[in-house]
């Protein structure tokens, strides 16, 4: 998966940062960078509330502008709960895919979140799914709702990556075992009807998004003791 960075803007109180980190740790990310934090850097209260993520506090970049923090960045999103009145485009926190090599997310401060200008430097908003009349969140709980929607997609991902799909050649030995079997039986009771009945099979399996070479290989199994 593309590397995934936390920003945290001119972040207010050091408590925060540190369950920054620990959220990311959580959800498997490692890339926080901070730019102006209010109380400077190292930061005690940080380092304290960090507890098993401190090495995540160690590492922290510190940046004086957002520019130099998202330089190396292909893509860059601003986490807002409000509207915002920019030409950019929106996307729920759950709909989150970034098909990027490296990319960001930006919070903002603890009191007003991101200023408009600072968002400027965004690519898009991300917005978390929240009840409307009550969408203000904790920095921290804000980030670990983020990390937690990319550490889902990772995991998505990581299982794709070790499933070998099924081929369209090997869907259609299936269909041809499965309509054969089928046959013999004497499910299509009326001939004229077969085509369509077969078709409608197709399309059941068809609507099965990334059928394994091992499930394929399962179907298959059943149609072949059914057969028996």
């Amino acid at each position: 998966m593309a590397k995934a960075s936390i920003i945290l803007i001119s972040p207010q109180m050091g408590e925060n940062i540190g369950a920054c980190a620990r959220a990311m740790k959580n959800f498997g990310l490692s890339d926080l960078r901070i730019v102006s934090p209010r109380d400077g850097w190292p930061n005690a209260a940080a380092d304290a509330m960090s507890v098993g993520a401190r090495d995540i506090i160690k590492n922290a970049q510190i940046f004086d502008n957002i520019s130099s923090s998202i330089a190396d960045l292909d893509y860059v999103y601003a986490a807002s709960a409000a509207p915002r009145d920019l030409n950019k485009n929106y996307i729920l926190s759950k709909d989150l895919n970034p098909q990027h090599s490296n990319f960001g997310i930006m919070f903002g401060r603890e009191s007003s979140g991101l200023s408009n200008e600072e968002i400027s430097y965004a690519n898009s908003i991300v917005t978390i799914d929240t009840d409307p009349g009550f969408s203000s969140l904790n920095l921290a709980h804000a980030v670990a709702v983020i990390s937690c929607e990319l550490f889902k997609k990772q995991e998505r991902e990581d299982l794709n990556n070790k499933q070998e799909l099924a081929t369209k050649g090997e869907l259609e030995h299936f269909f041809t075992h499965l309509i054969g079997a089928l046959d013999e039986k004497q499910f299509f009771k009326v001939p004229e009807k077969k085509k369509i009945m077969a078709q409608n099979i197709r399309a059941i399996f068809n609507r099965i998004d990334n059928l394994s070479k091992s499930e394929i290989q399962t179907l298959r199994g059943i149609v072949s003791v059914l057969e028996k």
